[in-house]
């Protein structure tokens, strides 16, 4: 694999990584705050309060905190994902039609089953969007984390190209980019066919 193939995975599995550990994260407690308003009183204030925060100006304390390894820029990637996973968990379960509720209760269905058969499908088509947002979100914050001392990375690449007036290579880089955004968009797309096939038009 060349230089630049090698930049492109790592950028690729940093971001698949924190998106994997804020969904783990975000979704049952979203799930948790959207059925119990109790619950919903505990977190949402804490939402609210740190997401509008710009997630970027944590990078300095993640790094004094976690080392300037993998640690830190997993951590601010998380950071920043989790909040809007979080809301559109919770908001998906808030709109399920109370009827719906009762009705499929009525048939036995209940906790962890209610949960898997009216709850996470009904959330489904708000975390798609979601991840779609993160995804352009995580590739923007990342660019800037991976200049702080990072060996692989499409943010550093394309900046040590620019560095050293290498614009060519640069242009490669930021083409590698974009063309990981792409993946990723068609991945989320793709994940959303499968797992959402009442939302086929056409």
């Amino acid at each position: 694999m060349n230089e630049l193939g090698l930049h492109t995975v790592a950028s690729f599995v940093r971001v698949v990584v924190a998106l994997a550990v804020s969904l783990a994260l975000a979704v049952p407690a979203g799930m948790a705050a959207g059925a119990r308003p109790r619950v919903d009183r505990w977190l949402s204030p804490v939402a609210y309060l740190l997401y509008p925060v710009p997630k970027i100006a944590l990078l300095p304390a993640f790094i004094v905190l976690l080392g300037l390894g993998e640690a830190s820029k997993l951590a601010l990637l998380v950071t920043i994902l989790i909040f809007p996973f979080y809301l559109a968990a919770r908001d998906g379960v808030r709109d399920i039609p109370a009827d719906l509720i009762l009705s499929a209760r009525s048939l036995g269905l209940k906790g962890g089953a209610l949960a898997r058969n009216v709850s996470f499908p009904a959330l489904l088509p708000r975390l798609f969007s979601a991840l779609r947002l993160g995804v352009g979100i995580a590739l923007s914050v990342l660019f800037f984390a991976e200049n702080f001392s990072t060996d692989y990375g499409l943010g550093s690449f394309v900046m040590n190209q620019w560095s050293i007036l290498r614009y060519a290579e640069m242009s490669w880089g930021i083409a590698a980019l974009s063309g990981l955004g792409l993946a990723l968009f068609a991945a989320v797309d793709a994940a959303e066919r499968w797992a959402c096939p009442w939302l086929k038009k056409g």
